[in-house]
């Protein structure tokens, strides 16, 4: 979640990663991780609400969900 906080620390992609996130093979090769697990990763997130996916041709690219995270974050503030 915190790199995609800033997407443009991530390499070039064909659409700019501000408007659109970052593309899963960027995410998955900082991370270290196949593609299988990182797509498994990234889809938890998408459920719950974390991140959207946009698919542009064959890839999926991610942004954070802002408003879902500080809500989050609030919730737990308040419950914690």
């Amino acid at each position: 979640m915190h790199w995609l906080k800033d997407p443009s620390d991530f390499p070039p992609q064909s659409a700019p990663a501000e408007e659109v996130g970052v593309c899963l093979k960027h995410i998955q090769s900082r991370a270290g991780v196949s593609q299988s697990t990182a797509s498994q990763y990234m889809a938890v997130l998408h459920r719950a609400n974390l991140v959207t996916p946009t698919k542009i041709g064959p890839w999926v690219h991610y942004k954070r969900n802002d408003e879902c995270i500080a809500r989050l974050a609030e919730t737990i503030q308040i419950h914690l």
